[in-house]
């Protein structure tokens, strides 16, 4: 089969178009979801994805379903049993969480999606 001209630009195109596509999707994965958070701020909607740090005040599990509930430095954190991690965390321990700002029975809480978006806060001198 050979290609005229002008399917050989077409098909160069593709694959610049393919090779930058792949190279740009590479660089958002490994970037991670957390740079398209914003901070976590009292007046954050529905919906947004947020970023927080804080102090655990306190630790509960729901009485069904195995979720956690979590106060950190005056916030509602909700982690689903999908992202529970045994003996983690506890009061006192310093987090960094990313999540998803909902409302649920009148109250704002952020939505924790996965196990890697609450991660221990390591303060600089112990790095």
């Amino acid at each position: 089969m050979i290609l005229v001209h002008q399917e050989k630009v077409a098909l160069a195109l593709f694959l610049t178009v393919l090779v930058a596509v792949v190279i740009g999707a590479t660089i958002l994965e490994s970037a991670g979801k957390g740079m398209f958070a914003r901070p976590y701020s009292p007046d954050s909607r529905d919906g947004d994805l947020v970023s927080f740090q804080g102090t655990v005040e306190d630790v509960r599990t729901t009485a069904s379903g195995g979720h956690q509930l979590l106060r950190v430095s005056g916030v509602r954190i909700f982690v689903p049993s999908s992202s529970v991690r045994e003996g983690w965390p506890r009061p006192g321990e310093k987090v960094s969480i990313l999540g998803i700002v909902q409302t649920y029975r009148g109250d704002k809480e952020i939505l924790v999606q996965s196990a890697t978006d609450l991660q221990p806060l390591v303060p600089r001198d112990e790095k």
